[in-house]
């Protein structure tokens, strides 16, 4: 959502195939679009601050799962269907997110090997609390 917020943020119109919400379903672009992209950054933005924007989105996990789907199709900046996604491009972005799993599965179940052991660590004991006894006279003179 960050990368779909950033990118849209560089454009003078809001884009339709961009999501909003978290719910709502990535569309992956059309061929292309980067030229589209730039006729319709905001006049300030510079190229490569909308190259890096456009890297971040396409390159997110949550793109490539979409461009991976069986089902997948490129979409157009208005959100109507353009082609289906190559079986080439379809079988890359796959690749990509099994390793991306891969890896975060390593890393919870190996123990980070710069990380210095971690030594237990004693609960510290209750502090003793002196108890004042106040005699108290109740009554009233």
């Amino acid at each position: 959502m960050n990368a779909a917020k950033e990118l849209q943020a560089l454009l003078r119109d809001k884009i339709a195939i961009l999501p909003v919400t978290s719910n709502d379903r990535i569309k992956p672009f059309q061929i292309g679009a980067h030229d589209l992209f730039c006729d319709l950054a905001k006049p300030e933005v510079t190229l490569a601050d909308l190259k890096l924007a456009l890297r971040r989105y396409t390159a997110a996990t949550g793109y490539l799962m979409a461009l991976g789907r069986d089902d997948s199709s490129r979409y157009r900046l208005d959100g109507s269907v353009d082609a289906p996604v190559s079986d080439d491009n379809r079988e890359h972005a796959r690749q990509i997110v099994k390793r991306r799993f891969a890896k975060m599965q390593q890393k919870r179940v190996a123990p980070a090997r710069d990380a210095p052991p971690v030594a237990p660590v004693d609960e510290p004991a209750k502090p003793v609390r002196a108890i004042l006894t106040i005699p108290h006279k109740s009554g009233a003179k």
